[in-house]
């Protein structure tokens, strides 16, 4: 898959690829906070004007949200922007937080764990029926 674009910011790294396809990776050691979700949010409403995204999310070593970060990002306004999350977990750590975000915070939009990468991005393909064919 070809990148287009990317875009640094505190929390997190966006990659823009072909396909509506965002790879946002949090960096390494970062307990991710509410304002920098918004930013990825904010980041990602300007660069697709409002179009929904495909979301595949990495996170570094020691890297969480914290309990207010993981509800926005599961919010009905995040849904607005966002028509399906793939996770990638590396390790068992990566696993508990996803479990924790995916049962408990209960996003409503399709949402898979991952092993790889590779295995995330099919999946996405797969789910690009999900963004609404008219563009703004």
């Amino acid at each position: 898959m070809e990148t287009m674009h990317v875009v640094e910011l505190e929390a997190c790294t966006m990659a823009f690829l072909d396909g509506d396809v965002v790879h946002t990776h949090f960096k390494a050691e970062h307990l991710v906070r509410p304002d920098e979700v918004q930013a990825m949010f904010d980041v990602l409403e300007q660069e697709h004007r409002g179009r929904k995204v495909l979301l595949m999310v990495s996170m570094g070593d020691g890297t969480t949200l914290t309990g207010e970060a993981r509800a926005l990002a599961s919010s009905e306004g995040s849904s607005r922007l966002i028509a399906a999350d793939a996770i990638v977990v590396r390790d068992f750590s990566h696993q508990l937080a996803a479990n924790v975000f995916v049962r408990h915070n209960k996003p409503h939009r399709p949402i898979r764990l991952f092993p790889d990468q590779e295995k995330a991005l099919e999946w996405l393909k797969e789910n690009h029926h999900l963004i609404e064919q008219d563009r703004p």
